[in-house]
C-alpha cells in the first residue's frame, strides 16, 4: 500500500489547556493530603504539581506535548 499523505502517520500532539492544568493540580493537591507530605509518592505528586502550576501561572503559553511555548 502506498501513502500519498505521510501526515497521517504521525500523531497530533497533545495540548493542555489552562483549566485541565489548574484542575490537575488542584487534584494533586488532594492527593499529597491524603497520602501525607511525608509520603514518598506525595513527593513525586508534589513535582508533577509545581509544574503544572507553573504552566497554569503563565497566561501566554500553550502546551504541546512535553514542549511549552510561549505566545
Amino acid at each position: 500500500m502506498i501513502i500519498s499523505d505521510p501526515s497521517v502517520l504521525i500523531p497530533e500532539a497533545a495540548t493542555i489547556d489552562i483549566s485541565e492544568a489548574r484542575w490537575a493540580a488542584e487534584y494533586l493537591s488532594l492527593m499529597i493530603e491524603q497520602l501525607g507530605a511525608e509520603s514518598s509518592v506525595s513527593l513525586v505528586l508534589m513535582q508533577a504539581r509545581r509544574e503544572l502550576a507553573s504552566l497554569a501561572k503563565s497566561s501566554s503559553a500553550t502546551v504541546i506535548g512535553p514542549l511549552r511555548i510561549a505566545a
